[in-house]
């Protein structure tokens, strides 16, 4: 018992490292705008950037499978986030944030790729409630972040608002090392599953539609808010509000989800509930606060549920995790480009009113992909990577 907790909480701080480079952005975009003289194009790239080299670092992440144990590339992967984005207590210019997010987006997506599974291998029994536990200490951090960036500007400086968050990684580095024992490469793996491509397309398409919800409301919810009129600090109180949302819809409703073989129900619920967390966003300002919070429900639980669905797909702990990174990367290349994308909505329509109108849209057609996530069939989807290979020679 003594053990599953400080496995939580070592889950719970490997987590929070994640999302800080990130959220810090949209909080300070009204000062990064006056120190750089750029646009809204160009603060996109500090959130887009990370999140396609989250895409492309999740894509090739399993060859490193076959060179180094998990706990050793775990474990770079979070010194590569620490030194990343400590960087920024040296130097903030452009030039350096954009190369501390490039940096910290592989350190993100080995994370990401790896630690799914760590968690599967290590503690089958517990899969899910730890992978809901794990995602929502991203959103988490990104909650701590986004509020805590307005305030350290104001009080101690733009470098400690931007950098100190590196300091996080120390602790979870150390409690990995202590609680995960070495795992073994696996080599070539000659005996084991992988999916049909219409099957990783549409689990790839689904999670990248839904996580783009939550990466473009941590680049623009709070440049979104500063144009209702909202100071710099309410605003970075917004983005805290709706990751502190995601993290409590993430933990509760994986932890619902968990006790039954179909997630759909609860899966179409939180699409439902982001789409009218996006409508209201676009209502007026007195409407914004409650589409934050529906948003954040909705949106807090897609991002678990998604891998959780896609880990349910294979049995064996190294396909499925390979298999999760590889839809990971193709979803943070589509979640990538929105945010970038609605910057430029931004430069060219002076307001945030069509990029939530879109993003709805987005959610519905996600509505349709997760009706066919039915369990009872996921069966028919696995394909037998010795079959294949055999069928191929043959």
């Amino acid at each position: 018992m003594r053990r599953n907790v400080l496995i939580v909480v070592m889950l719970v701080v490997l987590g929070i490292n994640l999302r800080p480079i990130m959220a810090t952005i949209g909080p300070l975009t009204d000062y990064l705008l006056h120190q750089w003289q750029l646009s809204y194009g160009w603060i996109s790239l500090l959130n887009g950037v990370p999140i396609i080299m989250m895409g492309l670092g999740a894509l090739t992440s399993h060859r490193l499978l076959r060179l180094a144990d998990l706990r050793r590339l775990i474990s770079f992967a979070l010194l590569i986030l620490g030194i990343s984005t400590l960087c920024r207590l040296i130097d903030h210019s452009p030039a350096t944030m954009i190369a501390s997010a490039v940096m910290a987006g592989l350190g993100i997506a080995l994370a990401q790729a790896f630690l799914p599974i760590v968690i599967k291998r290590q503690w089958p029994g517990h899969t899910a409630s730890f992978m809901g536990i794990y995602v929502s200490a991203i959103m988490a951090g990104a909650a701590i972040s986004a509020a805590g960036a307005p305030i350290l500007l104001e009080h101690a400086g733009a470098a400690l608002a931007l950098g100190s968050w590196g300091w996080l990684a120390a602790p979870a580095l150390l409690m990995f090392l202590r609680l995960v024992p070495v795992i073994p490469p696996q080599g070539a793996v000659a005996d084991t599953s992988s999916l049909t491509p219409g099957r990783f397309w549409r689990l790839a398409v689904f999670f990248g539609l839904g996580t783009s919800g939550f990466t473009c409301m941590l680049a623009w919810l709070p440049p979104h808010f500063l144009d209702l009129g909202y100071p710099p600090t309410q605003a970075g109180l917004a983005l805290a509000l709706l990751s502190a949302t995601e993290v409590v819809s993430g933990l509760v409703l994986s932890q619902l989800a968990a006790r039954s073989a179909d997630r759909r129900p609860w899966v179409i619920l939180a699409l439902l509930l982001a789409i009218a967390g996006m409508l209201c966003l676009n209502a007026g300002p007195n409407a914004a606060w409650l589409g934050v919070v529906l948003a954040g429900v909705g949106v807090g639980a897609l991002f678990p549920l998604s891998l959780i669905i896609c880990m349910d797909h294979l049995e064996d702990a190294q396909a499925a995790g390979i298999v999760t990174a590889r839809v990971q990367g193709v979803g943070y290349l589509i979640a990538g480009i929105l945010p970038m994308l609605a910057g430029v909505m931004r430069d060219t329509m002076h307001h945030f009113g069509l990029v939530w109108i879109g993003l709805a849209a987005v959610f519905a057609v996600a509505i349709w992909l997760a009706v066919g996530f039915d369990p009872k069939h996921y069966a028919r989807y696995r394909v037998h990577w010795q079959g294949m290979k055999n069928e191929c020679q043959g």
